[in-house]
């Protein structure tokens, strides 16, 4: 079985739940009315007032001009949607996340009727689990997302991953709507044909013969469409009738740590804002050092006092943790372009996260004991009066008994060390 959550106008309802000012609201996302630039995002309730994907936010205005205008907040919406994973992670370790909010920027595929509603999409492979407690477990997974991240998403089942995607874009939000097995192509059969991700003179050449639900294309013999569109309409053909299509693709999200500073002015002097990116860099390492993690990605987001934020990023050439090598990263993306303003605010993002590497410390060097352990035991030593640190030394490295191959001898102190 498969499971699709969808989120409906996600973007919407991200800021909806950052500000419970905006939910009696309609609102319209990416910029304010008087910019030349196309809507990023909006509400339901603009929605129902004709506005579109790609409609200028100039024509937003003319459509909904109740709507409330506010710049897009595309860090935060990722962010929000890694919280959505984090909960589903504990149901399946399968999870394909579509981010459907925003698709002009990201996909090059059609604009279907799925992302309509400007979704966060996430389908989950249930493997084995069978059909009759499919649903109680789905609904347990969407009540621990409600719970967890305040955002109501609406729940399709089903057998094949399209046919889910479908009944969770039809069903109510806080809802689950299960397709039975061998029901899939008579719930299918009233649906839209653009349902389908159909190329716009495929789509023109199907309402031209009177074909607009997906119904009305699998009356239709295989053959005929065949010659009339080609091959290409084969897949959508079976995924019409609701038979197995692809697989969910389960990627793992990308792991990340973030800090964030607000300057309580603007900041244009470079050394303050290097000074800065130090203590988020220090407490950056000590978090990942705590979780175990090193990171190969960094990321700098800078908000600057005028015009668009800025986003500098670094591969590093190995994974890592350690403060020295991150702080000079981020001095390097700092310094590598003069910024045009003062910075409101600072974030450093260390993503692509790994578990760290062990490494094993040296048994006989006197370099292994760091000079703030050494300090600590001096303390300690001087405090209780005699030595109960030792250091293992080579003895005999052939003999054998492994007992035999080191001794060892008692640290040296200074008893007048405080």
């Amino acid at each position: 079985m498969i499971a699709c959550l969808s989120i409906p106008y996600f973007a919407a309802a991200v800021e909806r739940r950052a500000d419970s000012n905006l939910r009696q609201q309609p609102l319209a996302i990416g910029g304010q009315p008087w910019e030349a630039r196309p809507v990023y995002a909006f509400s339901q309730e603009v929605a129902h007032k004709g506005v579109e994907i790609g409609m200028s936010l100039r024509l937003v205005q003319v459509l909904s001009p109740s709507s409330h205008f506010m710049p897009a907040a595309e860090n935060r919406y990722s962010k929000v949607s890694g919280e959505v994973i984090d909960v589903l992670t504990d149901f399946s370790h399968l999870i394909e996340p579509q981010e459907l909010w925003h698709p002009l920027a990201k996909s090059r595929q059609p604009l279907s009727a799925h992302g309509r509603a400007l979704p966060a999409r996430y389908c989950l492979d249930l493997e084995g689990l069978p059909e009759r407690e499919a649903l109680p477990f789905v609904q347990a997974l969407g009540q621990s997302v409600r719970q967890e991240t305040e955002m109501d998403p609406a729940i399709g089942l089903a057998r094949q991953k399209f046919t889910a995607q479908v009944a969770a874009s039809v069903c109510s939000t806080s809802h689950a709507l299960p397709v039975k097995a061998g029901q899939e192509t008579s719930f299918l059969a009233s649906r839209p044909l653009s349902f389908l991700p159909l190329e716009k003179e495929m789509a023109r050449r199907l309402r031209l013969l009177g074909i607009y639900t997906l119904g009305q294309l699998t009356s239709l013999a295989l053959p005929a469409l065949h010659e009339q569109f080609g091959p290409q309409i084969e897949p959508l053909y079976h995924l019409a009738r609701g038979e197995p299509g692809e697989p969910v693709n389960a990627q793992p999200p990308e792991g990340y740590e973030e800090k964030e500073l607000l300057f309580d002015g603007p900041v244009g002097n470079l050394q303050t804002i290097i000074s800065a990116a130090d203590r988020l860099v220090l407490e950056l390492a000590y978090n990942l050092h705590a979780r175990g993690l090193q990171g190969r990605k960094l990321r700098l987001l800078l908000e600057m006092e005028e015009g668009p934020p800025q986003q500098r990023e670094i591969i590093l050439r190995r994974p890592t943790f350690a403060a020295a090598q991150l702080s000079t990263a981020v001095q390097e993306l700092i310094s590598g372009e003069p910024f045009s303003c003062a910075v409101s605010s600072l974030k450093i993002v260390l993503a692509d996260l790994i578990p760290a590497e062990a490494q094993q410390l040296a048994l006989f060097e006197a370099a292994a004991i760091s000079q703030h352990a050494r300090r600590t035991i001096d303390n300690l030593a001087a405090k209780y009066r005699k030595s109960g640190f030792f250091q293992p030394q080579t003895a005999d490295s052939f003999h054998p008994l492994p007992e035999r191959r080191f001794r060892l001898q008692a640290l040296s102190y200074d008893p007048l060390v405080a």
